[in-house]
């Protein structure tokens, strides 16, 4: 949609800056731009003054608008804006067969886009929908996506508009506005908590009021220099600096030009203060004809933009009488056009403006000619309105009757958003019946617990929980719920109250108290023990014994989960009875669940191969069931495996995408934010790994990332030469790892534990470790964590044998090999070097560095490859050849590295560890690379980025 200067009105004034500021990171592809502001700031139009300059440029631009009366049709304001794509779609482009779901909505695209071939469940809908839109803005090419007043999006368009943020189309830029006030509870602008992914640009502006000059100026460009002099201060103190009222003000000065500047003064005054907009508004509804003023009402009590049949029925005006109406309507600038054939007004408080001006007895005909006129055709998405005109008319009988009917359909549509908001509106009334409230109440729990960030629901479901009157199977469904959220937003009494949930449907509900009881043993779970879940896993199954498919597929793959988690291989046995070919959809979807999970914790156990090849299946049956939670938990387990065997191109990059994209607060986390940490730590960021660690990824509490993480911060410990503290690190993790006796996921704590011991000399307490390690993995299938052990009785051998110490760890490096995790296994030969230097047999351990070396320098990991050059140094082999290449400007690889260790914050200190440089070595590298790059410690990120 091209936007000219006619449709923009005043002359933009006072956002200059925010407006270069805009433009310049809408320029870069992709991009993610956050404008907020109050009501009235000016952030509609400093959008449309970025169009203008884009769109001279040859970026289209999209716009889509949120309303406050949201209709539960997911994705809404998205849609909108695409119905203006059609012209930006090149000629010959293909779309994919997925985008076929989209004919319905974008009629614009019908000569384009595919037939679709089958009818899809509504929540199978809305991920193919998202997927679907995705694939669209691809093809667009360069294009703007602005969607206006985010905090009135549904929870279905803000999930949408989180999942293009985190990874955007390649030439997406994408714009939101907003106004904090009127955020969600959670105060995420996008529903979760947002950070840029690497290598998307964007910006944050944030629009304030204007000074005095700036309304002087504004007021000059409407009423001239002259005039705007006398009348700048009562326009400031009636606007406090808001453009948009000051712009409705300036609307009715104009129309007073002509007269003195004490007569226009006086008028001002006249206005009622502080309701400026309102008056303003209302001077130029007063103005229109009649037919033009009954368009409006109407408009200002249907709230939200319909097309202008529906306002002619409304207004009850013939064809030609509602067009001319509307014709002056939106010459006055009172209503504007929204693409889609609609109408509406310019903002929120226009339409207020114009509402509180109408009389009592005709608002309430108003509202029931709405809900007569949009009750007659039953139209599925007029319901939300039908409900909040009968809220309006004060009838609660109707309202009760029409909102759970809206809130059924958002239900049934996937839209939880509107679904939770008219369900909550439900409870709080007192005459709800007791059936209806027990059913409004079991539909919010199920909803909190899926929702993207539930925290507005939890407090409502722990005051529900409480309500004596609920049977206990209603409240043992709703503490399900509740602790499902709870779990789901990091709080630890979440898993007491499942565990409360399970006891109070256990005679009432077994088959939900199965699935409860299940689901604790799939947890992972810091305070549960692995002996309490096997009984409660057998619990759980005697359970669901003669109940439905579904709860039978459900307790099937927890038991799954738990079984690999715990490595044994009745798992295996029990991956063989799932029944993948079931007719019912949500069976099929619990296959894929336990498919996904049983590749998780194989891979964690060091079972790479069985691992990948039920990645592969899982990725399939949840492509065939439209299960994409699935298929994004196998592109993280993916991720942890190509750390392990590598290449690592691009992998930190596909880490920052994913990290943000998982749940906020749940297990998916773990995966993204460990590869991070695991990734800077080979390439000598310790800083920020230690960051990483201690503020994204211990808070979540779950029990894998915090033995790992812990373990990983242990290794940056000895990294730094401090033994004791990583003695001290790693002994947290091991309470953690005793307490809850899943030893097979402790991949690198125990080895990691045994040679900070050696270091301070606890030989004792390292061999009785190693011991009690070996106990613990008697009759488990995880190669990893064996592995770890004759690594552990490798270094503890070398002390008195090294030849045994060498085979020893030459066994677990083989077996690291053969699961394809080079890194570690590499790792391990650097080891076994280090014996063999230690032991005064430098020529022996030439070998073991030289493979190290090797591994370290394909897979880029920087700090092992430093460590191994140093080492080789000491064994005698020669220092790179005399008459190094010179690299002028340029940074050599060397300073490269450096380079990228200062971006971090680190220190000339760390960066020589990293590097494994002398001190002076190293600041004569930081000095350098600061001197060719032309900036401060400070300026190397940016410069970093710019290159």
């Amino acid at each position: 949609m091209k936007t000219s200067r006619d449709q923009v009105g005043f002359d933009f004034v006072g956002r200059q800056a925010e407006l270069r500021m805009v433009a310049a990171a809408l320029r870069h592809k992709p991009a993610v731009v956050f404008v907020e502001g109050e009501a009235g700031v000016g952030k509609s139009r400093l959008l449309r003054e970025a169009a203008i300059l884009l769109e001279d440029e040859g970026v289209g631009v999209l716009i889509g608008w949120c309303h406050p009366l949201r209709e539960p049709l997911p994705f809404g304001p998205v849609v909108d804006a695409l119905r203006q794509a059609r012209s930006l779609l090149p000629q010959h482009v293909h779309l994919p067969p997925l985008t076929a779901v989209l004919s319905p909505y974008l009629p614009e695209f019908e000569d384009c886009l595919p037939v679709p071939t089958s009818l899809l469940e509504a929540s199978d809908q809305r991920h193919s929908l998202m997927r679907a839109i995705y694939e669209l803005l691809s093809r667009l090419g360069p294009v703007v996506l602005a969607i206006e007043d985010v905090h009135w999006a549904d929870d279905a368009t803000r999930e949408l508009l989180l999942l293009l943020a985190r990874n955007p189309p390649q030439h997406l830029r994408l714009l939101f506005t907003y106004r904090t006030q009127d955020l969600p509870q959670h105060g995420n602008v996008l529903g979760a908590p947002y950070r840029r992914p690497v290598g998307v640009g964007g910006t944050e502006a944030q629009l304030r009021p204007l000074d005095q000059e700036h309304v002087r100026e504004l007021a000059s460009t409407a009423l001239g220099p002259q005039l705007a002099g006398t009348l700048t201060l009562p326009l400031l103190e009636r606007s406090g600096g808001l453009p948009l009222v000051i712009e409705e003000d300036l609307l009715v000065l104009r129309s007073l030009l002509g007269r003195t500047a004490q007569d226009m003064t006086a008028a001002l005054q006249e206005m009622a203060v502080p309701r400026a907009l309102q008056e303003s508004v209302n001077s130029r509804v007063s103005a229109l004809p009649e037919d033009g003023a009954a368009v409006t009402q109407v408009a200002s009590v249907l709230g939200v933009p319909v097309g202008e049949g529906l306002l002619a029925e409304m207004a009850g005006l013939s064809e030609d009488r509602a067009e001319a109406g509307l014709t002056a309507a939106l010459r006055s600038g009172v209503l504007r056009e929204i693409p889609g054939g609609r109408y509406g007004f310019r903002h929120v408080l226009a339409r207020r403006a114009v509402y509180d001006r109408i009389s009592g007895p005709r608002r309430r005909r108003l509202h029931q000619r709405a809900i007569e006129v949009l009750t007659r055709g039953r139209s599925a998405d007029a319901l939300v309105q039908v409900a909040y005109h009968a809220s309006q008319l004060g009838d609660t009988a109707a309202w009760l009757r029409h909102a759970w009917e809206a809130a059924v359909h958002a239900i049934d549509v996937g839209d939880d958003g509107v679904a939770a908001s008219l369900l909550q509106q439900l409870l709080d009334e007192r005459t709800l019946p007791a059936e209806r409230r027990a059913e409004a109440a079991v539909e919010l729990s199920r909803i909190a617990a899926r929702r993207v960030d539930p925290a507005d629901s939890i407090e409502r479901l722990r005051r529900l929980v409480a309500d004596p009157q609920l049977t206990s199977a209603v409240r043992g469904e709703i503490r399900l719920g509740l602790s499902r959220s709870l779990i789901h937003q990091g709080f630890p009494e979440g898993v007491a109250e499942m565990e409360r949930a399970a006891a109070e449907l256990a005679p009432v509900r077994p088959d939900l108290s199965a699935v409860a009881l299940s689901a604790l043993c799939a947890g992972n779970f810091l305070d549960r023990r692995a002996v309490q879940d096997r009984a409660d896993i057998a619990e759980a199954v005697r359970l669901a014994k003669d109940t439905d498919p579904v709860t039978l597929s459900t307790v099937l793959a927890n038991k799954i989960t738990l079984l690999t988690a715990l490595a044994d291989p009745e798992a295996d046995e029990l991956l063989e009875t799932l029944p993948t070919q079931h007719l019912d959809l949500q069976v099929r979807r619990q296959c894929a669940r336990a498919l996904g999970n049983a590749a998780s914790n194989m891979a964690w156990a060091g079972r790479t191969q069985k691992a990948r090849a039920l990645l592969t299946q899982a990725r399939a049956m949840a492509r065939e069931t439209n299960y994409p939670q699935i298929e994004e938990h196998c592109a993280l387990v993916q991720l942890g495996l190509d750390f392990q065997a590598g290449p690592w191109e691009q992998l930190r990059e596909r880490a920052e995408a994913i990290a943000p994209h998982a749940a906020a607060s749940s297990g998916l986390q773990v995966e993204p934010l460990l590869v991070l940490a695991w990734l800077d730590i080979a390439q000598g960021h310790w800083s920020r790994a230690r960051q990483t660690i201690t503020t994204r990824l211990l808070p979540y509490g779950y029990f894998d990332g915090v033995v790992a993480g812990r373990a990983a911060l242990a290794r940056i410990d000895i990294l730094e030469g401090r033994p004791e503290r990583a003695w001290k690190t790693v002994q947290e993790a091991l309470v953690v790892q005793r307490r809850r006796g899943v030893w097979s996921l402790a991949t690198s704590v125990v080895s990691t534990a045994v040679l900070a011991a050696l270091l301070c000399g606890r030989r004792a307490e390292a061999e009785a470790l190693a011991d009690e390690a070996a106990r613990e993995l008697v009759g488990c299938d995880a190669p990893d964590a064996q592995a770890e052990v004759l690594v552990c009785r490798g270094l503890l051998a070398a002390g008195s044998d090294v030849d045994e110490g060498v085979r020893l760890l030459s066994r677990g490096r083989a077996i690291f090999l053969a699961d394809t995790r080079n890194y570690r296994a590499a790792r391990t030969a650097e080891q076994a070097g280090r014996c063999l230097l230690a032991a005064g047999r430098p020529a022996e351990a030439v070998g073991h560095f030289q493979d190290a070396l090797e591994v370290f320098e394909r897979l880029g990991a920087t700090a092992g490859a430093s460590h191994c050059q140093q080492a080789l140094r000491e064994c005698g082999q020669p220092s790179a050849p005399r008459g190094r290449r010179s690299y002028g400007s340029a940074l050599s690889p060397r300073e490269q590295q450096v380079a990228e260790l200062l971006a971090t914050g680190a220190t000339n200190r760390e960066i020589a560890d990293a590097l494994a440089l002398s001190p002076r070595t190293a600041e004569h590298h930081v000095a350098r690379t600061l001197k060719k790059l032309g900036v401060t410690r400070d300026g190397v990120g940016e410069r970093l980025r710019r290159s």
